[in-house]
């Protein structure tokens, strides 16, 4: 019988209640989350059914001040491990006898997941337009250099590149992502108001 499993599976940003969903019921049929490798390839190992469940953390601001470090302590003091660290997302890991880590009903925690989700989908795209524009300039600037032709069709290939890349990965991945994110912010928030 095999120790470990490797499964392919994709989740945007805005789906992580999906694969927090998805790692949970991998656990209960036995196969405990280890890491996730080249954004999606998930490693599981063989334990027992149902013996943990599994929460997706972003901490962009550690709680109450708090250090990484503390955080990290408090985390294992309140029995959570964290299994593995992907970019900023933490996958924590606890004995699933001991309770959920929070209300299935609780809004709040939803709301606050998914702001964090949003913000980072934010700064991910901030980052992608500053790259793309620094890498633009530079081809820009190099192409009125006194080179050869062949070296300014070149950074002229560059910059139409980059430029078709950036479009698409605006326009087709991240604004569907973001505003996928903010619609759910909407109604998580609609549903608090509701129920106040």
């Amino acid at each position: 019988m095999k120790e470990y499993k490797k499964v392919w599976n994709f989740f945007f940003i805005s789906q992580a209640d999906e694969e927090e969903r998805w790692l949970n019921e991998m656990a209960r049929n036995g196969w405990n989350f280890v890491r996730v490798q080249c954004l999606c390839r998930y490693v599981f190992k063989r334990g027992k059914p149902g013996e943990f469940i599994y929460k997706l953390d972003l901490p962009e601001n550690m709680p109450h001040g708090l250090g990484k470090e503390e955080y990290y302590n408090f985390l294992t003091e309140c029995g959570i491990r964290i299994v593995h660290e992907h970019k900023e997302w933490m996958y924590l890991q606890k004995p699933a006898d001991e309770g959920p880590f929070n209300n299935e009903n609780d809004t709040f925690a939803k709301l606050k997941m998914t702001n964090k989700s949003y913000s980072y989908a934010i700064r991910t795209l901030s980052m992608l337009l500053r790259v793309f524009t620094v890498i633009m300039a530079v081809a820009i600037l190099c192409q009125h250099l006194p080179i050869g032709v062949n070296l300014q069709n070149f950074f002229e290939g560059i910059v139409l590149g980059v430029g078709i890349g950036a479009i698409f990965a605006i326009t087709i991945i991240w604004v569907p992502i973001i505003t996928k994110l903010r619609k759910k912010m909407n109604a998580l928030i609609d549903e608090i108001a509701i129920k106040h």
